[in-house]
């Protein structure tokens, strides 16, 4: 038995928003029939793609839902565009938040950072996040955390 409550054979596609192409794996309908994606419409998941982990959430787009893949998971996965990819997952906490230590030592140790923080909804502290999460050195983050940090407070949150 899977230790994933839901499984599906799907393409790696090209998908065009606006001026940007993502790869993409669409949800089978019968799949997505299973889901609760009227109450969630960006339903965060976790999985694994051939034997590679992944998290994000089934975005929807006319009338059906994508998962968008980086560059770097199809590279580490060694699959692409019009690849043929098993997909595996599980529904995972909607309110999840991922936080690079840096910025969670930052917020632990500011009262105000951190009450600006918690008055952001769970998308917006990941959308927030993500650039922190993405940064390579050590100042990069800093620098990325004491942005946030500042719109925050200039925004009347902290």
């Amino acid at each position: 038995m899977s230790r994933f409550a839901y499984e599906f054979v799907g393409k790696v596609a090209a998908l065009t928003l606006g001026p940007w192409t993502y790869s993409v794996v669409y949800l089978p309908k019968e799949v997505a029939a299973e889901l609760p994606l009227q109450e969630n419409p960006r339903l965060r998941v976790r999985g694994e793609i051939g034997e590679f982990a992944f998290s994000g959430a089934w975005q929807p787009t006319g009338g059906k839902w994508y998962l968008k893949l980086s560059k770097e998971f199809l590279k580490k996965a060694e699959c692409g565009v019009g690849d043929w990819v098993n997909v595996r997952f599980n529904i995972d906490d909607q309110a999840a938040v991922d936080l690079p230590e840096g910025l969670r030592l930052a917020i632990e140790g500011d009262a105000e950072f951190q009450a600006g923080w918690e008055k952001l909804t769970p998308g917006k502290q990941r959308s927030w996040a993500l650039p922190v999460a993405q940064a390579k050195g050590a100042a990069t983050i800093q620098k990325r955390v004491a942005e946030l940090r500042a719109t925050l407070l200039k925004a009347g949150l902290g």
